[in-house]
């Protein structure tokens, strides 16, 4: 972890001069639906509040789990033209249920602290390209949800776009829980079509990845509405690869950029 730390701050260094040049405003763009993250900023000194609803079924043997996610809230701010800082909190409803009887937690999620950074925009083959780094605090949100210490995680987000209406977005992550000491490494790969003004519909594969467990593949589908220029709705739809019906969700959100006084 040590040396991830090193390589992002070296990096971020030898990038800054090059990203203070940009001068352009940057166009709206939400972080969901889906899992994968494009590596577009909100607008500079603008919040963008992000927030959805999503219930999970997970069947495995006789252990049957039913999660709502009545809250899903991430807060970003573009504290400069080129980064801008980002708070998540969620509040689940978990229902288990097994051969011994059910089971319900709930309450609010540990706080995650971020950051994303731009590094390069689109030239020819080259893509955008972000980082993003996160921390879970331990100190705050019902037990049952904190982790022991602070979990961090760190991703690369990397889009191109084709031909106009075709866009595509990739990304890498490693992130730890806060509780054991092996990291858990993520990839999403993620099609955006742009059908109309207001219309979007995309397409993805994600999967997960620890050492010593088998690797967990899964694919979503949905669309996002342009309500208007600064607000949007999105609902999709999704599961597991291997056996789709013991794992599926349903996702509902909205996406709203604050446009105040620059």
């Amino acid at each position: 972890m040590r040396y991830i730390l090193l390589f992002l701050s070296h990096l971020f260094l030898l990038c800054t001069p090059v990203m203070a040049q940009t001068d352009d405003p940057a166009p709206f763009s939400a972080d969901r639906p889906g899992m994968a993250t494009p590596p577009g900023l909100v607008a500079h000194r603008k919040f963008q509040l992000e927030n959805g609803l999503q219930f999970t079924s997970l069947l495995d043997g006789p252990v049957h789990s039913q999660d709502f996610l009545f809250s899903s809230l991430l807060v970003r701010y573009g504290v400069l033209k080129w980064a801008e800082l980002r708070l998540e909190c969620d509040f689940p409803y978990n229902i288990t249920t097994d051969s011994t009887g059910t089971t319900v937690i709930y309450g609010i999620t540990p706080l995650n602290l971020g950051a994303k950074i731009k590094l390069f925009s689109q030239r020819g083959v080259i893509p955008n390209l972000s980082v993003m780094f996160n921390l879970r605090m331990p100190f705050w949100g019902t037990r049952e949800f904190r982790p022991d210490q602070v979990a961090p995680s760190f991703y690369l987000l990397m889009s191109n776009d084709f031909a106009g209406n075709l866009n595509l977005s990739y990304n890498y992550g490693i992130a730890w829980d806060g509780i054991t000491p092996c990291p858990t490494h993520f990839y999403a790969v993620c099609f955006d079509i742009h059908l109309h003004p207001k219309w979007d519909v995309y397409a993805e594969g994600y999967g997960f990845a620890t050492l010593h467990e088998a690797p967990e593949y899964f694919m979503d589908t949905g669309v996002a509405f342009r309500i208007c220029e600064n607000l949007q709705a999105d609902l999709s739809f999704g599961g597991y690869l291997n056996a789709f019906w013991d794992y599926y969700q349903l996702n509902l959100g909205i996406a709203w950029r604050i446009m105040g006084r620059g």
